[in-house]
């Protein structure tokens, strides 16, 4: 009987050997996976990435003000000059204003799009706390 016991605990070690490996072979794939997902603001402290977005959602809510009181969804008022030079001045003026509506829209966006960004970043990191969630993600996703 003492043999049949030795045999059962070297199959035992067996398969924990083979399972550490598995697991540390997939730990480190995981690991080069998640380093080349790219994150702009990993280096960010929590209190920073805090900050930023407090920073972002105070400039887009002033940027989308702006473009509120830009006439947005109102049509240009287009005034019926009679001579071409009066003509050419009411083309530059409505060109202008539109110009002017489009920066305010891209400004909006691309300030949104940061706000955005920073916002998944925390989710990345709140997924991965406490550390253990990470680890254990990193050894057992395929």
């Amino acid at each position: 009987m003492a043999g049949g016991s030795d045999s059962r605990v070297g199959q035992t070690l067996f398969l924990l050997v083979i399972l550490c490996a598995a697991g540390g072979w997939n730990y480190h794939r995981n690991t080069v996976i998640d380093d080349a997902v790219p994150r702009p603001y990993r280096g960010y402290s929590d209190a920073e990435l805090n900050q930023l977005i407090s920073a972002y959602q105070v400039e887009v809510e002033a940027l989308m003000d702006r473009y509120r009181d830009s006439g947005v969804g109102k049509n240009v008022v287009v005034q019926n000059a009679g001579l071409l030079e009066e003509r050419i001045n009411e083309f530059e003026r409505v060109q202008h204003l539109s110009k002017q509506r489009k920066e305010r829209a891209y400004q909006v966006t691309e300030n949104q799009i940061l706000v955005d960004q920073l916002a998944k970043e925390q989710v990345s990191r709140e997924q991965d706390r406490p550390i253990y969630k990470m680890i254990f993600r990193r050894l057992t996703t395929f």
